[in-house]
């Protein structure tokens, strides 16, 4: 199966992040969000899959951690690992959060062999590439199986009051029909907290 990200797209995000890094102090900006509300309001969303007390979570595109910090800080305890495809990403997580179980990983090239309760992931879809629904297919259906309870992600909606050009904005209608195919209807649809934004669970 052909890679939906070209050496393009792989470079453009390395080069994306690389120029916030210096550009920006704080870690939301860093990230790619306008600002640290608009990242937790994000987060809030993708808490709401279930009970994640004292569970198993993965954080797949973690980027500095900023879920992690985000978790500790609701007073949340369990096991934790944040994967991201950008060295930079997790070396600057790791030195945020130090004896986190951070790593970089390419998944569709070379996805883990454990499990997590649950698996979150904010903000990976909104990047423009080759094909962007083949990129959230892909990553999905690898991904899912590897969640024992549920898989949560979002994505940028094509309602959205705003659109900017290099972003990829989901079709609600189209999002929730593959969802309903990935799920075998086992899903829920959560909208409202940001006009631009959706989030997708998924249960087994």
């Amino acid at each position: 199966m052909p890679s939906p990200l070209s050496l393009y797209d792989r470079l453009f995000l390395w080069f994306f992040y690389f120029v916030r890094s210096f550009r920006f102090d704080l870690p939301e900006n860093k990230v790619g969000w306008r600002s640290r509300q608009n990242q937790e309001l994000r987060f809030q969303a993708l808490l709401g899959v279930g009970d994640l007390k004292g569970q198993k979570i993965l954080d797949f595109g973690c980027g500095l951690g900023c879920l992690y910090g985000f978790l500790k800080g609701k007073g949340w305890e369990g096991e934790y690992t944040g994967i991201d495809i950008l060295e930079m990403m997790v070396q600057g997580a790791r030195a945020r959060f130090q004896g986190v179980a951070f790593e970089k990983r390419d998944l569709l090239k070379n996805p883990p062999s454990q499990e997590w309760d649950y698996v979150l992931i904010n903000g990976v879809f909104n990047h423009k590439v080759r094909d962007n629904w083949a990129w959230m297919e892909q990553t999905v259906l690898k991904i899912f199986p590897m969640a024992t309870k549920a898989l949560a992600f979002n994505a940028l909606s094509l309602e959205a009051d705003w659109t900017d050009p290099e972003l990829f904005y989901a079709n609600p209608r189209v999002l929730e029909e593959k969802v309903r195919e990935w799920s075998r209807g086992n899903y829920k649809i959560v909208k409202g907290y940001l006009p631009e934004d959706i989030t997708v669970f998924m249960y087994h």
